[in-house]
């Protein structure tokens, strides 16, 4: 059966008509108004068919599928937009630099980061917007640590990075953009030329010959826009999951040894990126039970099969780790071990400073930014104490 492809979620939980998909098979047919180029495409709701799906590079494509030669070009230095052998090429440089030791050498920076957040934020009183005054700089304050950028540029720079996704005038939206993309040049060519300690410095040591001054550009971009989009948006739900459900926040401030599990349970449950890039299909293949043709998209709904593990939100949840909020295969988000430190720090800080957190608004009143290709995240999270 042919399926209009449906809306994906309804606040934090999958629409009804994606969770009734999801209960009829793994895989269907869907249409679109646009299309692409005449392919066929498919929803994959099946927990096994999406781990297949991602894990097979041989099989699928994650290269966008066009068909005029003109619009193959995507940004330098975003993994998810290429496939094997130049996938293999810039990974091999780019994760040794997301090791858990360099992770960990980061960790007093990162508690440092999230402490003076938080402290600006108790500061500035209640109710108070989450997502402007800590959402968006912490992650971006932790980005520019991460990437080396000077102290005196963290501010300004953390602010061009939140208008260029947040501001709802569209010519400073597009400045904002345009700043970042300058900025990301700059650091990438003074790196080139004088290597420090932080991860571009750090490829340039290790693979300078194996990467371009485009790709190193393109991988601070996508670190400065991207990771800190996603960032953001994941602090904003872990934030509205802990104010919604205050017996879970209380046994985290009683159980301080379920960080762990309460950091992949807010993955898995608050899922921000619903659907990863689509894959297409090289070769003719059965999967799920249908018969696919080379050259059919498929498109892997994480967000169902994040929430097939489970509805509840439960920090005690024993299978929490078994979500695929960071995707799966070649393409399993590489900056993931940065994003648990900060969520592992941030929790507990989170529970433990506000007791009595909750929200300042009705829950129904909140307004949430749908996904694709952005994070699904809010537009505001007041909140008070």
């Amino acid at each position: 059966m042919v399926v209009p492809l449906p809306h994906q979620r309804i606040r934090l939980d999958p629409a009804p008509e994606l969770a009734a998909l999801a209960k009829e098979g793994p895989l269907h047919k869907y249409d679109t108004e646009t299309g692409l180029n005449g392919r066929r495409q498919w929803l994959v709701t099946g927990y096994d068919e999406v781990r297949e799906i991602l894990a097979d590079a041989e099989r699928f494509s994650s290269m966008r599928p066009v068909d005029d030669e003109a619009d193959r070009a995507h940004l330098p230095g975003i993994l998810q937009a290429y496939d094997p052998p130049d996938h293999t090429r810039l990974r091999g440089t780019v994760a040794p630099a997301y090791s858990v030791r360099r992770i960990e050498r980061l960790r007093p920076r990162v508690v440092e980061t999230i402490e003076e957040g938080l402290d600006d934020l108790e500061s500035m009183g209640s109710p108070i917007d989450f997502v402007r005054y800590a959402g968006w700089p912490i992650p971006a304050l932790i980005a520019c640590e991460f990437l080396g950028v000077p102290r005196d540029d963290r501010a300004d720079l953390s602010r061009l990075i939140r208008d260029s996704r947040e501001s709802r005038i569209p010519k400073q939206r597009a400045q904002s953009s345009l700043g970042v993309v300058h900025y990301s040049e700059r650091l990438a060519a003074r790196e080139r030329r004088d290597p420090g300690d932080e991860l571009i410095g750090f490829i340039v040591r290790e693979h300078g010959d194996k990467v371009t001054d485009e790709e190193l550009s393109g991988l601070a971009e996508a670190i400065l826009i991207v990771a800190v989009e996603q960032m953001a948006a994941q602090l904003a739900m872990a934030v509205l999951l802990f104010a919604t459900h205050p017996t879970q926040a209380a046994l985290l401030r009683e159980r301080p040894e379920l960080v762990d599990n309460a950091t992949e349970e807010v993955l898995r449950y608050a899922t921000i990126v619903e659907a990863p890039s689509p894959r297409t299909a090289l070769v003719d293949m059965s999967i799920g039970g249908q018969e696919i043709q080379a050259g059919d998209v498929l498109t892997c709904s994480m967000l169902a099969v994040n929430r097939s593990l489970g509805d509840q939100f439960d920090i005690t949840k024993e299978n929490s780790r078994s979500h695929m909020a960071f995707g799966h295969g070649i393409h399993f988000c590489v900056g993931a071990p940065l994003a648990r430190l900060q969520l592992r720090v941030a929790l507990p800080a989170l529970v433990n400073r506000f007791p009595s957190l909750r929200l300042a608004v009705p829950e129904e009143e909140l307004r949430f930014v749908a996904g694709k290709p952005a994070p699904f995240n809010l537009e505001e999270l007041p909140i008070e104490w």
